[in-house]
């Protein structure tokens, strides 16, 4: 019992390094922003939309104004019952229509989009969301990049509050921890040079390394597992902060347990597919990123990684009540004293503005809510790619 306890203590001690490095290094160390092409490389922006009548229009037209002419904006409305495909058409986009109930998700609609440019591929394609909204120049500078760094290319993706609702204790505590995830984590990987996760919006890619198959998967977190392709042979993605995507969290409770259950699931799925092969690769081929993107795909989604520490933590200090052994203990509160401090360096670093006493508060009951997406893998129920409920308002200009 005192060697499983140590060991899984040990691991917890790892997993949670990868979060102090991330931080301490945007603590620490200068930016180095990835250089642009002083070259325009021919463009495609794809689309993926399932009943999203709601901010397409809005999407299309911020989007068009940063293409020149000779690019392509190609919406994908993806079984949608709704206008989807109309407003798309109507807005200046060119219109796939996919209509498969047995094949639904995020990725299979990519594959389709990308076998349709595939007779007149441009050099680069950048891949936006239906409901996301990007900073000016966004899509050229992502593009350019892209070209410049010959690989994959990962913008800034944020998700915020609505704000025509105050944003609640629980929302500012999950925009607090998209900041972690999205920005602090990548941030510091690439100011040690290191490469990032493709994200599944604002992120560009040169045709050349194109695989529709790869997205056409199914899996939950489609995005990053081709972002992992594509960095075992040799082309990781590299975090580009300086274009901006962002969106709005789902405003009803369903859907923002549907969505957490789904990047839940995704994200431990991969942690068992690709943390071996990563690991094992990276040592056998002596290459840092790597095992970088190895560390940082075994960190799991912050409250689970919460809860891991205080059951740990429970479990090792009722052991040494019972037997005296005092090494579980001194290493698992290691492991939370490393995740206090990452925590607390992200708070000064970009949650100031976010968190106080009240969202504190929250805490417990956002570590429990974790909970539900790992019950629903431990009885072997898959949580389907469905996109989270919204209310079907429109957003508000960003």
């Amino acid at each position: 019992m005192a060697t499983i306890l140590e060991l899984t203590a040990i691991g917890l001690v790892l997993v949670t390094l990868a979060l102090v490095i991330q931080a301490g290094a945007v603590l620490f160390f200068r930016d180095r922003p990835l250089p642009v092409s002083s070259r325009r490389p021919s463009i495609a922006v794809l689309i993926p939309a399932h009943d999203e009548e709601t901010d397409i229009e809005a999407t299309v037209h911020r989007i068009r104004e940063d293409l020149s002419p000779g690019d392509r904006l190609l919406v994908i409305a993806d079984n949608c019952a709704d206008r989807t495909a109309l407003l798309a058409a109507q807005s200046g986009a060119d219109v796939v229509i996919r209509n498969d109930r047995d094949r639904p998700g995020k990725g299979f609609a990519l594959a389709a989009g990308l076998r349709h440019i595939a007779g007149m591929p441009p050099e680069i394609v950048v891949f936006v969301d239906a409901d996301c909204q990007t900073s000016p120049r966004c899509i050229e500078l992502l593009a350019r990049a892209c070209d410049a760094a010959k690989g994959p290319v990962q913008g800034l993706d944020l998700m915020v509050a609505d704000p025509r609702n105050p944003a609640s204790a629980r929302l500012r505590l999950a925009e607090f921890a998209w900041r972690i995830k999205n920005d602090l984590r990548p941030s510091g990987y690439a100011r040690l040079g290191l490469p990032c996760h493709l994200l599944g919006t604002g992120m560009a890619m040169p045709w050349g390394l194109i695989r529709p198959h790869l997205f056409a998967t199914g899996h939950l977190a489609e995005d990053m597992l081709f972002g992992l392709e594509l960095a075992l042979i040799g082309r990781p993605p590299r975090f580009f902060r300086a274009a901006r995507v962002t969106s709005y969290f789902p405003d009803s409770q369903r859907g923002q347990t549907q969505q957490k259950e789904r990047w839940v699931q995704g994200h431990l799925g991969l942690i068992i597919s690709h943390l071996p092969r990563l690991t094992y690769r990276g040592l056998l081929r002596r290459e840092v990123g790597l095992l970088a993107l190895a560390a940082d795909i075994a960190v799991p989604p912050l409250g689970l990684l919460a809860l891991a520490n205080m059951l740990l933590l429970s479990a090792c200090v009722a052991y040494m009540a019972l037997v005296g052994n005092t090494v579980p203990v001194g290493l698992v509160a290691l492991a939370n004293c490393l995740f206090v401090f990452a925590l607390a360096t992200a708070w000064h670093l970009c949650g100031r503005d976010l968190i106080g006493l009240d969202e504190v508060k929250e805490l417990p009951r956002q570590v429990l809510m974790v909970i539900r997406p790992l019950m629903t893998l431990a009885r072997g129920q898959r949580t389907p790619w469905i996109r989270a409920e919204r209310t079907g308002q429109p957003h508000p200009p960003h």
